[in-house]
């Protein structure tokens, strides 16, 4: 069997069944793979060369060299060729004004895609339902290029049966459909729903207009799936559970009912769902390293630092080893009470603005001589 028989064995099996040592096994042979076609990019040639970094005695994934997250705001870092790129994704730049350019070939958009659907189905099930977007019908338009909303939005399409947004824009503006929400409640609302926004515009342009015109809606048998924005939030004191408490009560639903998942574009179709403990879980084509904020060093259980998302997902650009701006707390391994197998983590915040030195030099040495 090769690399890639091998790792769609995996997607398509249970996402969460691997205990420790057999997932460790079976990355390092996938992404040693990976690793040899990496080097054919300057940039990243440069970088394992600078850090000594040798592919053939490569055996723990923490020995990867990282790519700190800003660096695809950067550099053009795809690893295929330029003639086989289909798509470019662009992330929501909320925080630099500066978005990363994330670029897929074939291959690796429909294995994103199919890893996207086998964790999201691990924990929301096989059927299909009713899907309420909150966002406006843009978010989801035809392109070579999209945004990190816009490929959430298409990933989670795939549980539904039926698609409503919202919202309309109008402008630069997204507006409440009221009209449109009342009728959706009025035909699924005792149906399986499922919810589907970017946090951020949940909390302050939907949530924001229903309390003020006095809206609850009765839509008890309902997930509400959301991601992204929690910088702006966590700006306004919105915790977690306050945002939890406040949508489920929106909804007429439990605030268990409402699930937040950690992603980002630049690892696009690996993302981290709270369990049923409220933990985040790491599905077995990917891995998380938490990082101490001093050394970089792999903390222990129970420690905080740095989220290094590992993926075997991408030929097209290097998504083995990304550093992001993200503070975990890794929690445990092989033992959450859900049942599911790996590490577990809890997202705790984002960072003070802080750039990770030396690959980014390293890159800047590569642009030269390439020039």
């Amino acid at each position: 069997m090769n690399e890639w028989e091998l790792l769609k064995d995996i997607i398509f099996g249970k996402p969460f069944s691997l205990d420790k040592d057999k997932k460790n096994t079976i990355l390092i042979k996938l992404l040693k793979k990976q690793l040899e076609i990496n080097i054919e990019n300057i940039n990243l040639r440069l970088m394992y060369d600078k850090l000594g970094f040798d592919i053939k005695y490569f055996n723990r994934l923490e020995d990867i060299p990282y790519i700190p997250v800003n660096m695809f705001k950067k550099f053009d870092l795809y690893t295929c060729h330029e003639k086989d790129i289909v798509k470019v994704l662009n992330s929501s730049s909320t925080t630099t004004g500066v978005a990363s350019k994330i670029y897929l070939d074939k291959k690796t958009s429909i294995r994103q895609s199919q890893a996207l659907i086998a964790t999201l189905r691990n924990f929301l099930g096989n059927s299909r339902r009713p899907l309420l977007i909150i966002d406006s019908e843009d978010v989801n338009k035809g392109s070579s290029i999209l945004t990190a909303r816009g490929a959430a939005v298409r990933g989670i399409s795939n549980f539904s049966n039926k698609v409503v947004y919202a919202m309309d824009k109008e402008g630069k503006e997204l507006k409440v459909n009221i009209e449109r929400l009342k009728n959706f409640q009025q035909e699924f609302g005792n149906s399986e729903v499922l919810v589907y926004g970017f946090t951020y515009i949940i909390w302050s342009k939907f949530a924001q207009v229903l309390r003020d015109n006095n809206i609850k809606l009765n839509i008890p048998n309902v997930k509400i799936v959301h991601s992204g924005g929690w910088k702006k939030l966590e700006s306004q004191k919105v915790s977690k559970e306050k945002f939890s408490k406040t949508i489920g009560e929106l909804f007429n639903t439990r605030a268990n009912n409402v699930l937040d998942f950690y992603g980002m574009v630049e690892q696009l179709g690996v993302v981290f769902i709270d369990c049923e403990y409220g933990y985040k879980h790491v599905p077995d084509f990917a891995e998380v390293i938490i990082r101490d904020f001093n050394t970089l060093e792999e903390v222990d259980v129970g420690n905080k630092g740095l989220i290094q998302v590992v993926s075997t997902l991408s030929s097209s650009y290097p998504a083995q080893a990304v550093l992001t701006e993200d503070i975990g707390s890794f929690i445990g391994i092989d033992d959450c009470k859900c049942g599911r197998k790996g590490k577990y983590f809890k997202f705790v915040s984002r960072v003070e603005k802080a750039e990770v030195r030396g690959c980014g030099d390293t890159f800047a040495e590569g642009e030269k001589r390439d020039g």
